[in-house]
């Protein structure tokens, strides 16, 4: 056998083996990771909740955030919209005109702080997610999906209130897309049972959120000056 012949079935039996290699999960958080890494982008947050008008009331949220900077997002619960601008461990919420702070620690402001404080930004909430699933596979168009462990799901199941948190039963799925090396979609679904109403009704309860990202190293974050003084 020549040379060259030799170089070409040894190049293509490492390729092989490295393609055997390739772990779905490894894929997933390298492209969460190089997201991570890049200095801007805008995000969605989109969850859909079936089985209870209260979980329900939280409408879409669309946010930005830069690396190492500031983070802001906007939403709807019910009637109400809010406006949120954090840097490192400091948050500031708009609720009618006028940027307040908030501490978990503070007796005004910690109900707010936490609820606040529970929406994670979407490379910590992607990485969670990952870390949670069982096993991610890569499907015929492209994505990565997997379903989630039982201690996960019941784990995230239960941040849907009190009332969740007791559910046995939950599970969960878990699916993301890439695109370049970096992750441009992810989505999960949480199922359980859960009790609703002064009467305390056990109801089905399924939530879908979706979470998207896009214009990624050309996003434009503005924060108002009342906001940015209180972030210092």
């Amino acid at each position: 056998m020549k040379r060259s012949s030799v170089t070409i079935l040894v190049g293509a039996l490492a390729f092989s083996a490295l393609a055997a290699d390739a772990d779905p999960k490894s894929e997933v958080k390298d492209a969460i990771k190089k997201l991570g890494a890049q200095s801007n982008y805008t995000w969605t947050f989109t969850p859909k909740t079936e089985g209870s008008e209260v979980a329900a009331r939280q409408g879409p949220i669309e946010g930005k955030t830069e690396k190492d900077g500031f983070t802001w997002f906007k939403g709807t619960v019910g009637d109400n919209s809010f406006e949120v601008a954090t840097k490192g461990t400091k948050y500031v919420v708009n609720y009618s005109g006028e940027w307040i702070a908030v501490d978990e620690d503070s007796d005004e402001t910690s109900r707010i702080a936490r609820r606040v404080k529970s929406l994670k930004n979407p490379i910590d909430a992607a990485e969670e997610l990952a870390s949670k699933a069982k096993e991610l596979k890569k499907d015929s168009d492209g994505a990565y999906s997997g379903d989630l462990t039982a201690e996960g799901a019941k784990e995230l199941f239960g941040r849907l209130g009190r009332r969740a948190a007791a559910s046995q039963d939950a599970k969960g799925s878990v699916k993301f897309w890439i695109k370049g090396g970096l992750l441009t979609k992810y989505e999960f679904n949480l199922k359980g049972k859960m009790t609703v109403g002064d009467e305390k009704k056990e109801v089905d309860l399924s939530r879908t959120v979706t979470i998207e990202i896009k214009d990624v190293g050309s996003t434009k974050l503005t924060l108002p000056e009342e906001a940015t003084k209180k972030l210092s």
